[in-house]
């Protein structure tokens, strides 16, 4: 399944592959960020009627912590629409990012969501945790196609900045 880039610059791509919401976020998430991240998730869910997933990517450069606005922006988006389930990708190995897989867990868990979710290392981690989520409902998607979309939005991004 091809990969749709919807919006791109320096700090963010979001794109889709079938039934898959991928945000990539490749600086750390501004106001503007969320409220695009905010629009193209709307989207997502009216299209697929909240039968779809959230691939989330957050690159090493774009771990920092976000201000209090841009986090809880960001909890109001989670909350939003009631998606099948989210990976949430923290690239990177060592301390830090380790230390933030675990805060961003955290941060998962006191604003209860209605979905399952995981934070992961890797986009094909994250892929392949979606895939039965996905089945459940009777949509195929393959992890390498989610994996190829994820790539796609970091060239886009890469291409611009």
């Amino acid at each position: 399944m091809q990969p749709m880039i919807h919006d791109v610059d320096e700090r963010i791509a979001l794109a889709s592959c079938g039934a898959v919401y991928i945000s990539l976020l490749r600086k750390p998430l501004t106001l503007d960020g969320v409220a695009r991240m905010a629009k193209q998730s709307r989207r997502m869910f009216e299209l697929y009627r909240g039968k779809c997933v959230s691939l989330a990517v957050i690159e090493p450069a774009a771990a920092d912590a976000a201000s209090k606005e841009v986090r809880d922006k960001s909890a109001e988006l989670a909350r939003a629409q009631p998606i099948l389930g989210a990976a949430i990708v923290i690239e990177g190995t060592g301390f830090r990012p380790a230390a933030t897989r675990t805060l961003v867990a955290g941060l998962y868990l006191v604003t209860k969501k209605e979905y399952p979710h995981k934070i992961v290392s890797t986009p094909a981690e994250g892929a392949e945790w979606l895939v039965p989520i996905l089945a459940q409902v009777g949509v195929t998607q393959s992890a390498e196609d989610m994996v190829a979309a994820v790539e796609a939005a970091r060239a886009a991004s890469a291409a611009i900045g």
